[in-house]
């Protein structure tokens, strides 16, 4: 997808998380934070795939193995968050696992309920707060009352996305030129610039490089093309009538080798300038000599 493209990048997912916590848009940053540690494990553990009880690898319907998304998403909180998600810095554990973020994902995310905290299977029961504080958790009141036997888990919203923001920015920082986060962008189409710069595609100047060498060609090609000027190469006059005819060319940039053999018939805009070069090609007077005979051809 590249017209109208302003897909969401995990960065722009991490911005927005911060932009809800500064709005105190606790429940939207709190569910998009929650989604972070399962895009970074899928990053982190590709390795960590579902597997039969026979030991085969599950596959999905496109034929890729299945994400083990609970998996890499403790793994990841244990290994790359877990200095983040401390009472204090000092602390040998952090005070949020793997498992029990885990477990507050799917709960806040899945159930579409609060934290009723009556489930006697549950071994966390989970208490999030607001202005509790500079600590992920910072009661100093007994547990609330439960006759459960589950641990009870007080946790500060704010500091909570906060902290899983900080662990993934760092694990971006550290690892996005050696793995691709693009893979978990989310496709969005600005449908308003995708029919401007349709428009804007339709009308941009073209500029034709005719010669015999490919590599010749493309270097002279990427030279003069410019964000509103198109250029193409090509080394056969059947494939420019081909491809060619509808589009308006503003000028042609022609080999010598080519020169004695120009047709009018190959010539789809009668009015384009016809610039003839010969190796070694001088790029910066090439530039000045196409851009002239542009500025002055008349439209």
């Amino acid at each position: 997808m590249t017209k109208g493209d302003v897909s969401f990048t995990f960065l722009d997912r991490i911005g927005e998380i911060e932009q809800n916590i500064r709005d105190e848009r606790w429940q939207s940053a709190l569910a998009l934070a929650l989604t972070l540690p399962d895009i970074c494990g899928g990053i982190a553990f590709p390795e960590m795939v579902k597997k039969y009880r026979d030991g085969r690898t599950m596959m999905d319907r496109y034929g890729n193995p299945t994400r083990d998304i609970g998996a890499q998403y403790t793994a990841w909180v244990d290994q790359y968050a877990a200095e983040f998600l401390k009472k204090d810095a000092a602390d040998e554990n952090p005070y949020l696992s793997g498992d029990r973020c885990w477990q507050l994902r799917c709960e806040y995310l899945h159930q579409n309920k609060g934290f009723v905290n009556t489930e006697e299977d549950r071994e966390y029961h989970f208490h999030l707060g607001l202005n509790c504080g500079t600590s992920v958790c910072q009661f100093d009141q007994p547990a609330m009352s439960s006759k459960s036997e589950a641990e009870e888990i007080r946790l500060d919203i704010q500091q909570l996305c906060h902290r899983l923001c900080l662990a993934a920015r760092k694990f971006y920082d550290d690892h996005h030129e050696t793995k691709d986060f693009s893979l978990y962008n989310t496709p969005v189409i600005d449908f308003i610039q995708w029919t401007q710069e349709s428009k804007t595609a339709k009308s941009s100047p073209l500029i034709v490089v005719m010669m015999e060498d490919k590599v010749t060609a493309m270097g002279v090609k990427m030279a003069l093309e410019q964000d509103d000027v198109e250029a193409v190469y090509f080394d056969d006059f059947d494939a420019v009538k081909k491809k060619v005819k509808k589009k308006n060319v503003f000028c042609w940039v022609v080999g010598d080798t080519f020169a004695d053999r120009i047709d009018p018939s190959w010539e789809i805009e009668k009015a384009a300038p016809v610039v003839t070069v010969s190796l070694p090609i001088d790029i910066k007077t090439l530039r000045r000599q196409v851009y002239g005979q542009m500025k002055g051809a008349k439209r």
